[in-house]
């Protein structure tokens, strides 16, 4: 059902997502991210922001703190792992993959490693978690005011 707190969430955690992801474009290898990072960030950050933050909007400010960081780390972990399959993708299009499909599986969560290790600067994490707190205050303002 549409609330105005899962409208919230997605165009805050949405908006919120677009600047993370140009946030991180320095990390990946020569400053060049793929082509589908910022629009796949985006739109993970904005379902997480409809689906996780946006139906527990009108709890309450303390519990929008724990609700933030579970939207903030649900969107690095889909994104990271956006980005490895992708890269798992190509892999076995390019049939690097010769022991058949455990170990493009397997791969997947090998570069979720990689990437995560790439990502993991103090910066990045402090934006994450902050920005995750107040998208989700920001989230629970609006579902407050309009139930």
């Amino acid at each position: 059902m549409p609330t105005a707190g899962r409208l919230a969430g997605a165009v805050i955690f949405g908006l919120f997502g677009w600047y993370l992801a140009g946030l991180t474009i320095p990390f990946f290898p020569e400053s060049n991210a793929p082509t589908y990072w910022l629009p796949v960030v985006s739109f993970i950050s904005l379902v997480v922001g409809w689906r996780v933050c946006g139906s527990r909007a009108g709890r309450g400010y303390n519990p929008a703190i724990g609700i933030g960081l579970t939207s903030a780390a649900a969107i690095a972990f889909c994104s990271i792992f956006a980005v490895a399959f992708n890269k798992m993708i190509s892999n076995a299009l390019a049939n690097r993959y010769q022991d058949g499909t455990m170990e493009a599986v397997i791969d997947v969560f090998e570069q979720m490693v990689t990437f995560g290790r790439m990502f993991a600067e103090p910066p990045l994490i402090a934006t994450l978690l902050i920005g995750g707190v107040v998208c989700a205050w920001g989230t629970e303002f609006f579902g407050r005011r309009f139930p």
